[in-house]
């Protein structure tokens, strides 16, 4: 039970936690230049919404690929196997990527930029980064991606709540 406890949360640290960084650190930088233009999709609502900028993309893919590669980096050192090198950078691509589809499905249900929409706010980084690795990579076991996704449920408020306290968002959510 504590091997596959262990495998489990090594395979995060491999295959997840670059996603989850990449998901998180776009806040920290005040974008300016949106992803969308600041276009309308055909029913005049933004397509993405002024939260979704080139800056935060560009913070939020250099943070992912950094980690990405010191988990690289350390996995050789320590001898642990990894089926792709590429699955940290598609993680992280497919976590932005996630999250940008997320904001565009939020705007089409008329959900305003900073309101909630649970589960898909949290998970959307998290199925986005799923899908890519499983492009390269079937053998991400069904326990660490619904391990990855708990910990996204519980952690995302978390998080939220924190960026909120330090003025990072406007809204505790």
């Amino acid at each position: 039970m504590l091997s596959q406890l262990s495998e489990v949360v090594l395979q995060f640290v491999l295959y997840y936690l670059p996603a989850f960084i990449a998901n998180s650190t776009p806040t920290l930088v005040k974008g300016t230049h949106r992803i969308d233009f600041g276009r309308k999709f055909i029913n005049g609502v933004d397509i993405l919404g002024g939260g979704k900028t080139f800056e935060g993309l560009l913070y939020g893919l250099l943070s992912g690929y950094t980690l990405g590669l010191v988990i690289l980096y350390l996995a050789v050192i320590y001898s642990v196997s990894i089926p792709n090198i590429l699955l940290p950078f598609l993680s992280v691509t497919g976590a932005l990527l996630g999250d940008i589809i997320g904001a565009f499905v939020k705007r089409r249900m008329k959900i305003p930029r900073g309101a909630s929409a649970p589960i898909l706010d949290q998970l959307d980084f998290v199925v986005g980064a799923t899908i890519l690795m499983r492009l390269v990579n079937t053998s991400i076991s069904v326990e660490v991606t619904v391990f990855s996704m708990i910990l996204a449920l519980i952690l995302h408020p978390i998080t939220n709540k924190i960026a909120y306290i330090l003025k990072l968002k406007d809204v505790p959510w």
